[in-house]
């Protein structure tokens, strides 16, 4: 089978290697579509250079398979499932799992769509964490697919106005079409002053951070109003940086962070993410940008690492070397 292998920092390789054996009690899949994670890109660009290669097929996890091989009664051959892959390995054409990583995708969803559930589902557990946002103002820095996934949960749980921010502007005007009232471009425009305007010097009662880097998560602390809240998702590329906790400390800020969401039971938030795609009641088809055979992971990833020709969430098609 083709698996990608990240073999350097920010370099990329597709390798034949054999299709995995299925250990007793798992299942055999054969995936169908993988997208690129930004944890992936952390991985591949951001990892230090001793920890390359990594093994084929790591670190893929958003993924949709269609079973192969079962020995349980929970699964049948040819079921197309949402898989939370607990070793990150699903880059490739085959995977196997146990049952329990396995959610089963309704058949008028496509995997297209439906592969933004792994995603969309830890959106949704973090959402949990958060305060009631009806009639709120919310900003939400960065507007790569994390983000956009808040803005748009933000407006469908009733928040009075959403400001979106990044430094790529057709990544803003994603953010526009999919809930936020206001954009700004923080590389162009000053995001404090810019959010005292938006709001007439209130400032926001939630901020967002969905970035990870030193320079958002101090800047967002001047989007937020005293005694506001905060939530962190963004996933630093460093273990430790400088962090403004003095202005944090003196704003009296609410704050939160969240992962593991796989570690939820039952996988809860993953199931009601396809829910939501499978009803129709979140369209998330405005992210899908690209979509690349998987023989084209080093395209994709560049892709999806510069965000060059409009990229914003990059899928691998693993049926087209079929």
């Amino acid at each position: 089978m083709k698996a990608v292998q990240y073999v350097s920092p920010g370099h990329v390789t597709v390798v034949d290697v054999p299709v995995p054996e299925r250990p007793a009690g798992e299942v055999l899949l054969r995936l169908d579509k993988v997208a690129i994670c930004g944890s992936d890109l952390h991985m591949l660009y951001d990892s230090a250079p001793a920890s390359f290669p990594f093994a084929p097929g790591v670190s893929g996890h958003e993924c949709i398979g269609v079973v192969e091989e079962a020995d349980s009664t929970e699964v049948r051959r040819g079921e197309r499932m949402l898989i939370i892959p607990p070793k990150i390995n699903a880059m490739a054409e085959y995977v196997t799992v146990e049952p329990k990583w396995l959610i089963p995708i309704p058949d008028g969803l496509d995997s297209q769509r439906g592969v933004l559930a792994q995603l969309l589902g830890t959106v949704l557990y973090a959402c949990k964490r958060l305060p009631s946002v009806v009639d709120k103002t919310v900003a939400v820095v960065g507007q790569g697919p994390v983000g956009l996934f808040f803005t748009m949960l933000m407006a469908h749980y009733g928040a009075k106005k959403i400001i979106g921010l990044d430094v790529v502007d057709h990544r803003l005007s994603v953010s526009r079409a999919v809930g936020a009232a206001h954009t700004i471009n923080a590389e162009r425009e000053n995001p404090a002053e810019a959010v005292r305007e938006l709001t007439d010097g209130a400032l926001v009662d939630l901020v967002i951070e969905a970035v990870g880097k030193e320079e958002t998560i101090n800047y967002s602390l001047d989007l937020v109003r005293q005694n506001g809240d905060m939530l962190l998702f963004g996933i630093p590329k460093r273990s430790a940086f400088v962090f403004e906790y003095e202005k944090f400390l003196r704003k009296l800020l609410r704050t939160t962070s969240c992962a593991f969401t796989q570690q939820e039971p039952g996988l809860r938030s993953f199931r009601l993410a396809v829910d939501l795609i499978a009803q129709g009641r979140l369209d998330v088809s405005p992210l899908i940008s690209h979509c690349l055979p998987l023989a084209d992971a080093p395209g994709a990833f560049y892709l999806a690492q510069t965000k060059q020709d409009g990229a914003v969430k990059v899928l691998l098609d693993c049926w087209l070397d079929a």
